[in-house]
């Protein structure tokens, strides 16, 4: 992996494991996001959180809000909020990876047809090399697997590099 990398850790949080139609897959998504955080730490990586933030469900500081509880997420570790669905339509994100002179981005979390596809996209868009992690994101609809599917092949096709936990970590 190359040394100017960051992992984007998007929407994890509390609150969308708590709705009526589960997480697709979500003991295997927190596992996979779990093996990827650590795989940054021990290469000393940036890691960042992206938080949702809205007046209904993800109210800032409530339970919901909170980065879900599975996640080896570190006080120590950069969090941003968001209020737009796509976290570079805010400014702190873009700002953060050029002070850090990030090129490239790897990209888990929630969910895969709104805030994941955006942020990938939008990466790209502004020129850095994007990585989806396909097993690594996920969304709580009740045809979560078949979104999946579809947005790692519609990725794909937009330049956008998908592979496996596994294949990240190995």
């Amino acid at each position: 992996m190359e040394t100017n990398v960051a992992l984007i850790v998007v929407d994890v949080q509390q609150g969308l494991f708590n709705k009526k139609t589960k997480v697709y897959k979500e003991v295997e998504l927190i596992e996979n996001i779990n093996s990827i955080i650590e795989k940054f730490r021990k290469e000393k990586h940036p890691i960042i959180f992206i938080r949702h933030t809205n007046k209904s469900m993800l109210i800032e500081g409530s339970d919901n809000w909170q980065i879900h509880y599975g996640v080896k997420c570190l006080d120590s570790d950069t969090k941003i909020n968001k209020s737009k669905s796509n976290v570079f339509n805010e400014k702190t994100l873009p700002k953060l990876l050029k002070e850090k002179n990030v090129t490239e981005i790897v990209v888990v979390g929630l969910v895969t047809h709104g805030c994941v596809k955006a942020a990938c996209l939008s990466a790209k868009k502004i020129g850095l090399g994007v990585t989806l992690i396909g097993d690594a994101h996920s969304s709580f609809n009740i045809n979560a697997k078949e979104l999946i599917n579809e947005w790692n092949d519609k990725l794909t096709t937009e330049g956008i590099k998908v592979i496996s936990t596994k294949d990240l970590i190995n």
